[in-house]
């Protein structure tokens, strides 16, 4: 029965209907083609009629058309990605000579200073997406070609496609300068953004163009974005006054960003021990949206810390499965685990956060410890090496790896890398209490001379330091003075 039905279908399909729409298909296909090619040979007989300067101006018309329709073309493409992607677009800057001697011109100087914020950007650990800058310099480029219809307007272009979008470009200029105070020179960068023409950063540094981009990428990404200045001052620098400072800078100023200037907060509230204002903040933010997936996550720091472990893992989970693509959650999941004491299943969700970005350094630090703990210390130290070699910029890596060797008699290599912390993050009072302690321990006094200057210094400034980094920073300077009146 089934095999006469199948012959049956056969015979339908090839029957006689089937093979004349075939048939017809055919034809209409090879009509195409002749229709295509007999259009072919009308053109090249057209051609053939004219003259070299009928052809000649057909060409140059066509060139025409291209010129002036490319450049058009590729300033909307530049010009839509750069509004739709950022708010802030940085001309080049103006340098003096002696930075030009230095090696820096203005679209070098401009270049380094976006690389400075792409560094940060790199660093931060916000749920919030990037602040990126761009450069004009693909806009003056195009600005500057010549069309047969007249140099390209490119200020009335961009406002046209701004107001279709509906977001406005912040325009930032600025130049640097320089002047000599004795032996010394010292640069000084100013941004200004239009319209307004704001100030919005004024910067100086005596230690060269190195230390003045990066004091000026800083500046400039607390004015342009506040909320992820504050998460790097906070997580990168250990200074919770100015993250908090930060974090009302962007609750005042940018009403956007409240659900992450409130779950940052929370964090902080969290790590200084006053857990029913972390959860009032962590519940603030998942007010503002109920599928906003790290507000789960800041719920399941505070709960873990209340010890609330069984909560905490339910919140983690919750964070995971409304943003399935963010390292920050499998990592938080991991810490919960551990606390409940499944060591291996901690390092695991440290492994699948590092699988969706292997540059989130925390989890690095997050498996050296957990392995740490469980006495493996050789394998601790192989995570941060390897940590270290793909993310040579990250100063918490370096200070957790140098702590490490040097807890494992490796004193000089870990003195070397708390340094490489301090390098990076010259301003980390931590840094330098840490890297101030392990040189006194060696008995390096002279190198450690003007670290303690320094710390002297900040504390005489008034500076405001949290408790814990006082209480460290007064035991070293009675330490330092100790082993100085012994030495008389």
């Amino acid at each position: 029965m089934s095999l006469e039905a199948n012959s049956s279908v056969e015979s339908t399909d090839t029957g006689p209907s089937t093979i004349k729409v075939m048939e017809a298909a055919r034809k209409h296909a090879g009509s195409g083609d002749a229709r295509r090619k007999r259009l072919a040979h009308r053109v090249v007989a057209h051609l053939r009629t004219r003259t070299y300067g009928e052809l000649f101006l057909l060409a140059k018309i066509s060139v025409v058309g291209v010129v002036t329709a490319v450049p058009l073309i590729l300033t909307a493409i530049v010009v839509s990605k750069s509004v739709a992607e950022n708010s802030v677009v940085l001309t080049a800057l103006q340098v003096p000579r002696s930075f030009e001697a230095a090696g820096f011109n203005p679209e070098t100087a401009t270049q380094r200073l976006l690389d400075e914020i792409a560094v940060l950007n790199r660093r931060s650990r916000a749920a919030k997406p990037r602040t990126a800058l761009s450069d004009t310099q693909i806009l003056d480029t195009l600005s500057s070609i010549d069309t047969p219809a007249g140099t390209l307007d490119l200020k009335s272009f961009k406002s046209l496609v701004q107001r279709v979008i509906g977001k406005t470009i912040i325009d930032v200029s600025g130049d640097i300068t320089s002047r000599k105070e004795g032996d010394r020179e010292i640069y000084r960068l100013r941004l200004r953004q239009t319209p307004g023409r704001q100030v919005l950063i004024d910067v100086e540094s005596s230690l060269g163009p190195d230390d003045l981009f990066k004091t000026a990428a800083l500046n400039l990404l607390e004015r342009v974005d506040p909320e992820i200045a504050a998460g790097i001052y906070y997580r990168d620098m250990g200074d919770a006054a100015t993250a908090l400072r930060l974090i009302a800078v962007a609750l005042a100023d940018h009403p956007v960003d409240e659900k992450y200037a409130v779950n940052l907060k929370s964090y902080i509230l969290a790590a200084q021990g006053k857990l029913d204002e972390a959860m009032r903040a962590s519940d603030r933010a998942r007010e503002i949206d109920p599928a906003f997936g790290a507000g789960y996550n800041s719920q399941a720091n505070v709960l873990r810390l209340q010890k609330e472990y069984a909560e905490a893992s339910v919140a983690a989970r919750r964070a995971i499965e409304l943003d399935p693509t963010a390292d920050w959650g499998p990592e938080r999941l991991g810490l919960v685990l551990k606390d409940m004491g499944n060591s291996q299943a901690a390092i695991d969700a440290f492994k699948a956060s590092l699988k969706l970005n292997s540059h989130y350094w925390p989890s690095y630090i997050d498996i050296a410890l957990t392995l740490r703990d469980m006495g493996r210390w050789d394998e601790s130290n192989e995570v941060l090496f390897e940590a270290t070699s793909i993310i040579p910029d990250s100063a918490p890596l370096h200070f957790v790896y140098g702590e490490n060797l040097r807890s494992t008699a490796h004193k000089r290599e870990g003195a070397e890398e708390l340094g490489k912390a301090v390098a990076l993050q010259p301003r980390s009072l931590k840094y330098q209490l840490g890297l101030a302690e392990a040189l006194i321990a060696d008995g390096k006094l002279q190198e450690v001379s003007p670290l303690v200057a320094g710390i002297r210094a900040r504390i005489a400034s008034g500076e405001r330091i949290t408790p814990d980094l006082r209480a460290k920073a007064d035991a070293l300077l009675v330490r330092v003075d100790a082993v100085a009146k012994s030495a008389e």
